[in-house]
């Protein structure tokens, strides 16, 4: 969650017109700031049926889980509730490759992990775990993401599906090369010893459970001894990503994930889900772990993240590299993603359905109306309120974390929920210097940069460094929840850290996480320098370009989540011993992950800030800069937080943690109704109607003459487009397979829409489509001549430039000679 800059992230985390209300209660609000609740309550319902009567009744007014299955059509006709349906979880495998030489390890063979691909069933689990409430998949993107057309040519020619004979002669032959033999009840062994499969199920759901037995039973049928395990999501972090996979204490982990928010571009699945440098696959980059290493798809993904190339054809061969490398190593592996029906109280409106989030996320929160102006608190159930470790650097890694937290502390720039493009939140971006992957801008002598090895900010003292991008920002200050203005001493703070706690200066370091280095290291050399400004505007300089000019403003932001004195006391605290930042780090150490609201660690940032105070202390990257008298004043405030709060979690976002009782299971946000909070209420409305395409003719001649021209129209139509006119452009992508289920055609076409000249009621020009646009697909025939008679498919992947989220339509044709 610490971001110095966008690329840091990897994601983007607004300004729209208010669109104002006839209910009372909004309009009450309309002079105030933040989210329309004074209160937002996350209550833990681990029961989905009694969460369900909960908010049917009225005492929840949503509940930020997938509700039972069998409930769906119930609800639909249930005029007290609204369903919305999101993109849910996906559930797949993670597999121990671990190669040594002390317990055979099965999977440490690449062609038995890539065979699970053949052995278990999609369509079962499709139809009878998740009730045909989703889509098989067998990579991480899957048919609704901007970027299914992209790796869909590297996908299709591995032809991955349900194929038992082949999985199992696959496994037999890799097994007999390593010396495996099966006895008389069907199972390996190897030198007298059955060869075990350990298989850590995650049961905090019943179809999380039934997932993971389906697929202990298919690899148990295979040959393998299999020994299950059961837990939940703490447990697996312990287990799985925070042990060491030398230890054999797992060799699959039935893992389900939240896909990273929908992009326009998202190089982030991609480099989460296979890479090691990312952190994310066994081993966790943990210097003291043994680690799945691979530099082909670290080398490709980098290049992939850090813009490492000079057109989009370029950039897309980079990300079909990488999904090609990834599926073949299998060492993460894909079979559905759901679609999972959430339920709301009908007297609940403002609710935005994100593509990729739902209604679950911070943007419906503040944008959501409770019509009762007797009660403004928004009642929300979840599954569970605390499963892992709230921090800045490596903790707040589960879905119940990163939404209660999002409300508390604002991002630099938030994703638009229907486009995934980054739009401005708390920098607004004043000015842009970014031409072409060639041309650069010299970083001037008074920007700097910080330096962990004589812990000092380095100047361009020479004019010989160049960034090929400058953003010119301004940041949107407030006050803290502390009631301190943020300043630019928090800003530096913020852009240090990075620099400090990823690099390993070699002489017994002890701000250095290697689990949070592995992730941040790679971009370091990119950041080339900051310059602040006396009117608190600043310049950053980053080498990176983009042929999108939408996304490059984002890689320049600079925002603290919280302030530098919470960070300086928790360095501390870390450096000496007492408290880690990563959970893998925490585990070697054997201490416990910070946590900001817990307590009890509370009470050690309060011990360590009293201590900062009384030393008169002040951290490296402010000596110097700021004095002794602020620096106390700042401590004092956050010590009084923490004594009246009893937590350390300081934000800057429109909600306070209020209360936090995870035995009750209750977390309470409190709105923070301050005049410095710069986004008045409603602000955030433009996102209730999320643009959909719709296609209004799809004339596909059902004939294809071999060897001759087929050509057809497509006539598309985007309806609540948020620029308020029906200025439509999109492409459409399509894929002509034969009977062979062979990619044999390729190609896109752009959506071209007439315009006609008028004047809108202020009597300025404005441009409007006359109707629906139009793309024109042309076969010549030496494409048609590639396909062999009989049945093909044609694939249309249409999308907009509004909404990229794929509608995807296939025809059959029949090819003549």
């Amino acid at each position: 969650m610490r971001n110095i800059l966008h690329v840091l992230a990897f994601l983007t985390a607004l300004f729209a017109l208010i669109l104002f209300t006839s209910n009372n209660y909004a309009f009450s609000q309309l002079n105030q700031t933040g989210g329309y609740a004074d209160q937002v309550k996350f209550i833990r319902y681990s029961n989905e049926n009694v969460a369900y009567q909960e908010v049917s009744n009225g005492h929840l007014d949503s509940y930020f889980f997938q509700i039972p299955l069998q409930l769906v059509e119930s609800a639909k006709k249930n005029p007290n509730l609204e369903v919305f349906e999101k993109e849910g979880l996906s559930y797949g495998l993670l597999l121990n490759p671990y190669d040594g030489n002390q317990t055979f390890n099965p999977l440490s063979i690449k062609e038995i992990r890539f065979a699970l691909n053949f052995l278990i069933d999609r369509s079962f689990i499709v139809n009878n775990i998740l009730k045909g409430f989703s889509d098989p998949i067998v990579e991480p993107y899957g048919p609704t993401s901007p970027e299914y057309h992209n790796v869909l040519p590297v996908v299709d020619p591995l032809k991955i599906r349900y194929d038992v004979n082949f999985a199992t002669k696959s496994i037999n032959d890799s097994m007999t090369k390593a010396g495996a033999v099966m006895d008389q009840t069907g199972k390996y062994v190897i030198d007298g010893k059955p060869v075990i499969v350990k298989i850590l199920i995650r049961n905090d759901d019943l179809i999380r459970k039934s997932f993971g037995d389906f697929v202990a039973s298919e690899i148990e049928k295979a040959g393998f001894t299999v020994v299950k395990e059961y837990g939940d999501l703490t447990k697996a972090n312990r287990v799985v990503y925070g042990s060491n996979p030398a230890d054999l204490e797992w060799n699959v982990y039935t893992e389900s994930y939240i896909s990273s928010s929908f992009s326009r571009y998202n190089p982030t699945t991609v480099s989460q889900m296979y890479a090691p440098w990312f952190g994310n696959m066994p081993g966790s980059q943990n210097p003291g772990f043994w680690q799945y290493s691979n530099s082909t798809i670290d080398d490709i993904t980098q290049d992939l993240v850090f813009n490492n190339f000079t057109s989009e054809t370029e950039r897309n061969n980079l990300l079909q590299q990488a999904e090609s490398v990834g599926l073949q190593e299998a060492v993460r592996l894909f079979f559905a993603r759901s679609f999972d029906p959430y339920i709301a109280s009908s007297k609940i409106s403002g609710l935005i359905n994100d593509y990729s989030a739902g209604i679950a996320n911070k943007l419906s929160l503040i944008n959501a109306i409770k019509h009762d102006v007797d009660n403004s608190t928004l009642n929300i159930g979840m599954k569970e309120v605390y499963q892992g470790a709230w921090n800045n650097v490596k903790g707040c890694t589960d879905f119940y974390c990163r939404i209660i937290y999002s409300l508390v502390t604002d991002t630099p720039t938030i994703s638009n929920p229907y486009s995934g493009d980054p739009e401005p939140s708390r920098n607004k971006w004043t000015n842009l210097f970014s031409k072409s992957p060639n041309d650069t801008i010299v970083v001037p002598s008074d920007a700097v940069i910080w330096n962990p090895y004589n812990q000092s900010w380095d100047k361009n003292q020479n004019q010989s460094t160049s960034a090929l991008t400058k953003v010119t920002m301004e940041p949107l200050f407030s006050k803290w929840h502390n009631g301190k203005f943020m300043d630019k001493y928090d800003l530096l703070y913020t852009y240090y850290f990075p620099f400090e706690w990823s690099t390993d200066t070699k002489n017994n370091d002890k701000t250095f996480d290697a689990e949070y280095s592995s992730l941040i290291l790679p971009s370091l050399s990119l950041i080339k320098g900051v310059k602040f400004y006396d009117n608190s505007t600043f310049d950053t300089y980053v080498d990176l370009w983009h042929y999108d000019k939408n996304l490059v403003p984002s890689y320049g932001t600079l925002w603290p989540s919280e302030p530098w004195e919470i960070t300086a006391a928790t360095e501390r605290l870390v450096a000496g011993n007492k408290l880690s930042y990563s959970k893998s780090d925490a585990n070697i150490k054997h201490i416990d992950q910070l946590s900001l609201n817990l307590p009890v660690q509370a009470e050690m940032i309060k011990q360590e800030l009293i201590d900062m105070f009384n030393e008169k202390y002040i951290p490296n990257p402010l000596k110097g800069l700021v004095s002794l008298e602020y620096a106390l004043e700042r401590y004092k405030s956050s010590i009084d937080w923490i004594t009246t709060h009893h937590n350390a979690v300081i934000g800057n976002g429109p909600y306070y943690l209020e209360t936090f009782n995870p035995t009750g299971g209750v977390i309470t946000l409190q709105a923070f109704r301050d005049s410095t909070y710069p986004f008045k209420t409603g602000i955030y409305s433009e996102y209730e109607n999320p643009p959909e395409i719709q296609i209004v003719s799809l004339n596909i001649p059902k004939f294809l003459k071999i060897g001759e021209p087929f050509d057809f129209d497509v006539q598309v139509d985007v309806k609540n487009q948020s620029n308020g006119t029906n200025n439509l452009k999109g492409s459409i992508d399509y894929f002509v397979f034969d009977r062979n289920n062979k990619i044999v055609i390729e190609g896109s076409s752009l959506i071209d829409s007439p315009f006609i000249n008028q004047s809108n009621s202020r009597g300025q020009p404005q441009t409007q489509m006359d109707e629906p646009g139009t793309a024109a697909i042309s076969l010549n025939a030496s494409q048609t001549q590639e396909l062999i008679p009989g049945p093909a498919k044609i694939k249309l992947i249409i999308t907009s430039a509004e909404s990229p989220k794929p509608l995807i339509q296939e025809k059959t044709l029949i090819a003549r000679p």
